[in-house]
């Protein structure tokens, strides 16, 4: 169990359970006297500790540490299996996984990113190339994905499959995305089927725009900031800047009032933080719906080019604005859509607070860290490969359109991802630990977790503290930015 305190009030993070748990000095002072034979009644607790708390209080604390000790789990010691058997695997994927199909329709891309996962930066990740995805191997990939919808409803008949269409830049390879969804209109009319697509948004014309619309894409535009932000990094691979040609389009769909478009930013240590708070308040961009840093997963060399310097200014900068953003949270309404902070800040809160594993019994084939389980996407290559997702290297297929999904290779990868799980047994946060495969893996294999993650335990305290201190100032905005939130509002009403 690990204690931490907010500006307000104390904590503590228990790992067995999944929660966080209120641990003011009343919580303390019953939890070591709780144990006591002659102290185990609530009565004789109150009795005892009356005169330093108050006896309501006293009663509270003893009646959370009870049913928190009726939850914890009877074996709290795990035994990953040293092989998975494929019907586990089957049963499992076809019950929770099978979320989204997503289309790698090209590998070609009319940017030249200066972070781009696909660029030299990365030595695990594939290059850029001129490959497309044939009609043949979309769909049949499609296909195998519908059969094992059809193959899980019996576990999960509510489940809404959903097809994303990725590059490169998918709408250079915009006849295939059409021929597709064509496709399932006309072959699964009987399931209701949702379409999401991440594009660059130079491609953008009124007939793409209007036809993406009219079948309910969900539009995500890589957009990082105001014209001097974006260009600095998002270049044509003439070298020219890419703001105006983005903008110009995005706003055919912004002025027609669709909404369901987004923008996402990648942000590095030269991003001017505050310009991008002003930027994504306007109205005429697409809200906010993700903000990160470039990934620095294994084999990254973009953060090569920064000094210390810089890395030190951009941290001053991020608490700086964190700063800010706590001083004005408390007189902040309810709006409709996020800022650049309340995704930076706010988001990051709630998927701590929300993100932990529940209090229900860990699953043996995911004993540790909330990742994905392979099945749960499937990410189809230009050549009909099939992989965990986009951002695992592509040296460890899952799959194909000619086998279909392989629950013998799902099996095998868990396998191997679990033995190199050397420091997780004794990890303190390892249900609120978000290393995944593409993380922790390599094109050689995967990486112990006592390498990858030295002291991981540290900075998730300190995010535990944050989190909370800006759920107890408004809870309202940590609220809304989950994606539960308007499901939760629309049937109880709050």
């Amino acid at each position: 169990m690990l204690e931490f305190e907010t500006r307000k009030n104390m904590y503590a993070w228990d790992d067995e359970v999944g929660l966080f748990v209120p641990f003011s000095q009343t919580m303390r002072a019953v939890m070591n006297r709780i144990s006591s034979p002659e102290l185990s009644s609530r009565e004789s607790l109150i009795d005892n500790l009356k005169e330093d708390f108050k006896e309501e209080d006293i009663a509270f604390c003893y009646d959370w540490i009870k049913k928190w000790n009726e939850i914890l789990p009877q074996n709290r010691h795990i035994k990953i299996p040293q092989d998975f058997s494929e019907s586990v695997v089957r049963e499992f994927v076809l019950k929770y996984c099978l979320i989204q199909l997503t289309l790698n329709v090209t590998e070609d891309c009319n940017f030249r990113c200066r972070y781009c996962i696909y660029s030299d930066q990365y030595k695990n990740t594939r290059c850029h190339s001129k490959s497309y995805m044939s009609s043949d191997i979309a769909m049949k990939a499609i296909d195998r994905y519908f059969s094992l919808l059809e193959d899980g409803k019996w576990y999960n008949p509510s489940r809404k499959p959903s097809i994303g269409f990725y590059g490169g830049e998918p709408l250079l390879n915009f006849d295939l995305i059409k021929n597709a969804v064509e496709h399932i209109e006309g072959t699964y009319n009987d399931f209701s089927v949702n379409y999401n697509m991440t594009t660059n948004g130079s491609l953008m014309n009124t007939e793409k725009a209007e036809w993406l619309m009219q079948h309910g894409f969900k539009l995500s535009i890589s957009l990082d900031g105001p014209k001097e932000e974006h260009n600095r990094n998002r270049i044509y691979s003439s070298g020219k800047g890419t703001f105006d040609d983005v903008m110009k389009n995005v706003t055919l769909i912004m002025d027609s009032g669709y909404k369901k478009i987004d923008s996402i930013a990648v942000l590095d240590w030269r991003s001017d933080l505050f310009k991008l708070e002003e930027f994504f308040n306007r109205e005429d961009v697409p809200p906010l719906s993700r903000a990160s840093l470039v990934s620095d997963i294994g084999g990254c060399r973009y953060y090569e080019q920064f000094s210390k310097e810089e890395k030190l200014a951009f941290q001053r900068q991020f608490e700086d604005a964190k700063e800010r953003y706590l001083e004005i949270l408390s007189d902040q309404k309810e709006r409709e859509r996020p800022s650049f902070f309340d995704v930076l800040f706010s988001r990051g809160a709630r998927n701590t607070i929300y993100g932990p594993v529940s209090i229900c019994e860990y699953p043996q084939i995911k004993p540790y860290t909330a990742t994905c389980i392979p099945g749960r996407k499937i990410f189809v290559d230009v050549y009909g490969k099939f992989h965990i997702c986009e951002r695992v290297p592509e040296t460890f297929p899952i799959g194909d359109i000619g086998e279909g999904l392989s629950f013998k290779k799902i099996s095998e990868t868990l396998s191997k991802f679990f033995q190199n799980m050397d420091k997780c047994p004794d990890c303190k946060i390892k249900r609120e630990c978000f290393k995944c495969f593409a993380l922790l893996m390599t094109k050689e294999g995967f990486l112990t977790t006592s390498k990858a993650c030295e002291a991981v335990e540290i900075p998730r305290i300190k995010a535990f503290a944050e989190a909370l201190a800006i759920a107890e100032i408004s809870p309202k905005v940590v609220e809304q930015l989950s994606p539960y939130y308007e499901n939760v509002k629309k049937h109880y009403g709050v």
